[in-house]
């Protein structure tokens, strides 16, 4: 089963995305993506990188949100640990 990874962008206190990025990357591909958005676009305060995989529903994979200290820091596999 192949799985694909696609990126959506947040501004603060809006809760539809601002960023569609759907190409598909490996996993790898998308986390150095995201913190590329990071750099490049300064009114994003998260990015969720989303998994797919051929016939299932896409899910949360990778969330990337800027700390108190503007920087980028990264939460994964956080439901997991409920």
């Amino acid at each position: 089963m192949e799985r694909r990874y696609y990126i959506r962008g947040y501004k603060e206190k809006v809760g539809f995305p601002i960023l569609f990025d759907d190409a598909t990357y490996s996993f790898e591909e998308a986390r150095a993506k995201a913190k590329e958005y990071f750099e490049q676009i300064g009114p994003l305060c998260k990015v969720i990188i989303f998994e797919q995989a051929d016939g299932e529903a896409e899910r949360a994979a990778r969330l990337l949100f800027r700390n108190k200290m503007g920087k980028p820091q990264e939460i994964g596999d956080w439901w997991e640990n409920i």
